[in-house]
């Protein structure tokens, strides 16, 4: 469910813009707003954005539930950058080697 709304999520960018990039900005997005629905009820129970004193933040899990979830999502931002690679091989020609 959340993984399927993230899927939807990245959507909408364009394949310049990395999954993990968009990963961050996504949760960021989740966490700062009021829950409306479960996918968001479901990340401010698991995932909690926090901030050391030089400005620097990263998500954590709130529990077990919360680690397998950033992992499974990371997991899924990685795989998704392999497919667009995998696509963008399989898009080449030998003769596009020719000039290197």
């Amino acid at each position: 469910m959340i993984i399927k709304a993230f899927s939807e999520y990245l959507k909408d960018f364009e394949d310049g813009i990395a999954a993990n990039t968009l990963l961050l900005g996504w949760l960021r997005y989740k966490l700062t707003k009021k829950p409306e629905n479960q996918v968001d009820i479901v990340i401010n129970e698991e995932i909690a954005l926090v901030s050391d004193e030089e400005c620097n933040v990263t998500f954590i899990g709130r529990s077990k539930t919360g680690k397998a979830l950033l992992e499974s999502l990371h997991i899924f931002a990685d795989s998704y950058e392999q497919q667009k690679f995998t696509r963008w091989v399989h898009g080449l020609k030998a003769s596009d080697f020719k000039g290197l």
